[in-house]
């Protein structure tokens, strides 16, 4: 299989190649815009820019890969408020360039969406509930999902993640360890309690504060398994158990062996909110996986699976090099 990834130097980019590599039978080729990855690599880089969607085509052409994963993010919710026509051309008119691409040249399509398609108030949503978005990342996600559906011939699986965390293997330098107000902020809690520093979770107002967390490298294993798939279709490739935002910190605390009094749950930072005045979180997003979980062969990670798979390999990737 000819496997062509975006964003491979990203959180859950890195995790998919990872796992491609170790398999005789992928070829890789990774988009690369930006810094080099980190890690040696014996996969082809393709400069490309994503913005560029004459570039996408050609790209696509140029490699005929029998599988697209799309990768590829952008996540600072303040800033797409302010460049919404720099984002959507990122993000939509992107989208639509590698989907037609994909299937003028036969290739299978899957892309990276979100648990933000959904705006946090329903109790229970599956992968048949219909998206209410409630900000502009949230709206241009699902706007790709059905654009996505719309392209004729095309052999597609959407792949919903959230709240990934985990390590960066391709460029451990560009793992995002900052709080927030989605549920992102897991690797931020890990690095000050590991640190052992106080880790600040906020509370609220404006928080996402239940979701279903995804361990990078179970996220990818989930998308390859979507890749190889020949059903159409949206997929929840998350987690397969919901948790709070202070549950899960104080599971970590417990994982890495230090005092829970490093958690402290505390308000919202001001500037912060300020900063994202306009911007609305989905609070509580709960989801069934259990369709996914049938079509791809196996069911994500539950919590406690994903913290202590993810802990073996921070003490793999941490441990010092003789």
């Amino acid at each position: 299989m000819r496997l062509y990834i975006t964003g491979g130097t990203g959180l859950v980019g890195s995790n998919v190649i990872r796992f491609a590599r170790q398999r005789d039978d992928i070829e890789i080729i990774a988009s690369q815009y930006g810094p080099e990855p980190e890690w040696d690599y014996d996969y082809q880089l393709d400069p490309l820019d994503i913005s560029n969607t004459s570039a996408i085509a050609e790209s696509l052409h140029k490699y005929k890969p029998d599988v697209v994963i799309h990768c590829a993010a952008f996540l600072d919710m303040a800033y797409m408020y302010y460049h919404r026509e720099q984002i959507w051309n990122l993000f939509v008119n992107a989208n639509l360039a590698f989907a037609r691409t994909c299937a003028e040249i036969g290739a299978r399509y899957v892309f990276v969406s979100t648990d933000w398609v959904f705006d946090g108030q329903e109790e229970l949503v599956t992968e048949d509930s219909p998206p209410h978005p409630v900000n502009f990342y949230g709206i241009m996600k699902t706007i790709c999902e059905r654009d996505i559906m719309g392209v004729h011939h095309l052999s597609y699986g959407i792949g919903r993640l959230a709240g990934v965390y985990g390590i960066n293997y391709s460029n451990p330098s560009l793992l995002r360890k900052d709080n927030g107000l989605g549920f992102d902020f897991i690797n931020y809690v890990i690095d000050q309690l590991s640190n052992n520093r106080v880790a600040e979770i906020w509370t609220g107002p404006k928080v996402n504060e239940v979701a279903h967390g995804t361990l990078a490298s179970d996220g990818a294993d989930m998308l390859l398994r979507l890749a190889e798939h020949d059903g159409n279709g949206i997929f929840h490739c998350w987690g397969s158990e919901a948790i709070s935002r202070l549950q899960l910190a104080h599971h970590l605390a417990d994982l890495f062996d230090v005092n829970h009094a490093l958690i402290a749950p505390v308000p919202t930072d001001p500037k912060v909110l300020d900063a994202h005045r306009h911007v609305r979180i989905p609070f509580r997003i709960v989801s069934s996986t259990e369709k996914t979980a049938q079509a791809l062969g196996r069911q994500a990670f539950g919590v406690q699976e994903g913290l202590h798979d993810f802990k073996k390999q921070w003490d793999a990737f941490h441990a010092p090099t003789v």
